[in-house]
C-alpha cells in the first residue's frame, strides 16, 4: 500500500488513475478518485502522513469541476461510498461536507417516471442521460440502479435528510415489484417501467444486485429484501448452478436470443463476490446450504488463479467440462471478488485454508504484478511464459484488494461484520441501529 500510494503522488496527483510504468495519470471523473477511493485503507493501516494528504485533497474538491460522463454507480460506490465511510469512521466534518455536495448533484439521475435513475450525470450542468458504450442498452445495467442504496442511506444517516435514502427506496422499489417470482432479473432495467430486460447474469451488469438485496437487509433490517434475497439464491441453485467435469462449481448464464433461451457455461471473476455474500448471509439467518455453496464457488474461483502467473483472468469458460480461458478473457485487473470471499469466509468459519489461500493470491501480485521499482499494474496476458504489463493501476487496488488481504490477516475486532456492511468497493458503512432502520424503511 506504501508503494502503491508513493508511485501514485510521484506521477498522478490528482488525476483519476496511476499509469505505473510510465508514470502518467488519466481522468475518468477528474476528481482524484484514486485518493478518495484509497483512504479508508490508509485509515486502517495507520497510514497517517499519507491519509493528511488525501483528507487535504478532498477539502479543495469542487465536484462542479468535473467531467460531463460521470457514471451515478461507479461514483457512487467509489466516491460517495468512501466519504460517508470516512465521516463515520473519523468524525471529521469535511467528509459529510463534501458527501452532502456530491450528494445533492447526484439526485438529479432519479428525475424519472419510475424513479429508476438515468446512468451518466454531466457534473458541470447537471443534466442527466444514458450511457453510450459498446453493449450498452438505453436503459442503465441492473447493477447501476441497484448498488447505490447503502451509501445513500448512510448518507441520510450523518445528515439526519431521508431525501437521499428516499430516492433510491423508489428505484430498488421500482425493480422489486415488476421482479419475477425467483428474482433473477435481466441485466437491464427501463427506467420509464423499472421492468428487466437482457441476459441473466452474476457476472458484469447484473453481480451487486443480488450482493445489496443482503446487504440492504443488513443495514437497514427491511424483510424485502432478505426474502428477495433468498428467493434469488434458490433462483440460482436451480437455474444457473453446474459443475465440471472436474467437480468445479461454477454459475452460468442465461441468455437471450430472438425469443430463445440459451445457457452459455462462462464465469466472470466478478462472480466470485458470491461465495462471500453465501457465506455473511449465514449469520443473519440464511439457510445452511448457502455456506456448502459458498465453499464449493470459492474453489472454482481459486482454481481461475492456476494460471502462469498465478493471477486470475477475467472470464473463464466451461466447455465439454473442462474449464479454459480464452485468448480475449486472459488479463487480469488484479481484481477483489476472490479476496472478499476469501475474508468472509475466513470470518465465518475460521478454516486456516482460507487465510492460506489469500497469501497464495498475495505471492502471486508480488511475482506477477510488481514492478522491479516496486508498483503495481494489471497485466495483459497471465498465461503466457512473458507476462505483459498493462501499464495500468485501478483505484479498487488499493480500496479494495490490498484492503481485504490486509484485514484477513487482522483479529475479528477490527471491522466485525456485526457491526459494518461493506460496500461494493469495500468500503465499511455503518449497520444501523433498530430504530434508525425503521425510520428509514418508514
Amino acid at each position: 500500500m506504501v508503494r502503491s500510494w508513493a508511485r501514485y503522488k510521484e506521477c498522478a496527483w490528482g488525476f483519476d488513475k496511476l499509469h505505473p510504468d510510465s508514470c502518467t495519470g488519466s481522468n475518468w471523473f477528474n476528481f482524484g478518485v484514486t485518493i478518495i477511493d484509497a483512504m479508508d485503507t490508509l485509515l486502517l493501516m495507520g497510514l497517517k502522513e499519507e491519509l493528511r494528504d488525501a483528507q487535504e485533497w478532498v477539502a479543495q474538491l469542487d465536484f462542479r469541476k468535473g467531467n460531463n460522463n460521470v457514471n451515478l454507480f461507479e461514483v457512487t460506490i467509489r466516491v460517495l461510498g468512501a466519504l460517508v465511510s470516512m465521516a463515520n469512521l473519523t468524525q471529521a466534518s469535511v467528509y459529510v461536507v463534501k458527501a452532502v455536495e456530491l450528494g445533492d448533484i447526484l439526485l438529479n439521475s432519479f428525475n424519472t417516471p419510475s424513479g429508476v435513475p438515468y446512468s451518466d450525470i454531466d457534473f458541470k450542468t447537471g443534466k442527466v442521460h444514458s450511457a453510450v458504450c459498446i453493449d450498452c442498452s438505453v436503459h442503465p445495467s441492473l447493477s447501476e440502479v441497484t448498488t447505490l442504496q447503502l451509501e445513500f442511506n448512510e448518507l441520510s444517516r450523518l445528515t439526519g435528510d431521508l431525501k437521499y435514502q428516499a430516492v433510491t427506496s423508489r428505484a430498488m422499489t421500482a425493480v422489486l415489484d415488476n421482479a419475477p417470482s425467483d428474482h433473477l432479473l435481466g441485466k437491464f432495467i427501463d427506467i420509464e417501467t423499472g421492468l428487466s430486460s437482457g441476459d441473466i447474469t452474476l457476472g458484469a451488469r447484473g453481480d451487486s444486485y443480488y450482493e445489496y438485496l443482503l446487504k440492504q437487509y443488513i443495514q437497514t433490517k427491511d424483510d424485502r429484501f432478505k426474502k428477495a434475497y433468498l428467493r434469488a439464491m434458490e433462483g440460482v441453485r436451480d437455474r444457473l448452478l453446474y459443475k465440471s467435469n472436474n467437480n468445479l462449481t461454477y454459475i452460468a448464464e442465461l441468455h437471450y436470443r430472438e425469443g430463445e433461451k440459451k445457457v452459455v457455461h462462462k464465469m466472470d471473476h466478478l462472480v466470485c463476490f458470491l461465495p462471500g455474500s453465501l457465506a455473511l448471509g449465514t449469520l443473519y439467518g440464511c439457510p445452511g446450504w448457502h455456506l456448502a455453496l459458498a465453499e464449493d464457488i470459492i474453489s472454482t474461483c481459486m482454481a481461475m488463479y492456476n494460471t502462469k502467473s498465478g493471477l486470475a483472468p477475467e472470464i473463464v469458460k466451461f466447455d465439454k467440462g473442462r474449464m479454459f480461458i480464452s485468448t480475449h478473457d486472459e488479463f487480469s485487473l488484479l481484481r477483489p471478488e476472490t479476496l472478499e470471499s476469501l475474508f468472509i469466509l475466513w470470518r465465518v468459519t475460521h478454516k486456516q485454508l482460507y487465510r492460506d489461500w489469500s497469501w497464495s493470491i498475495f505471492s502471486a501480485l508480488e511475482r506477477s504484478a510488481k514492478s522491479k521499482e516496486g508498483h503495481y499494474s494489471s497485466i495483459s496476458h497471465i498465461k503466457r511464459p512473458t507476462l505483459k504489463r498493462s501499464d495500468s493501476m485501478e483505484s479498487f487496488l488499493l480500496a479494495e484488494t490490498l484492503k481485504y488481504l490486509y484485514l484477513i490477516h487482522e483479529p475479528n475486532e477490527v471491522l466485525p461484520l456485526t457491526k459494518y456492511v461493506f460496500n461494493t468497493e469495500a468500503h465499511p458503512l455503518p449497520i444501523l441501529p433498530t430504530e434508525l432502520a425503521q425510520l428509514l424503511e418508514r
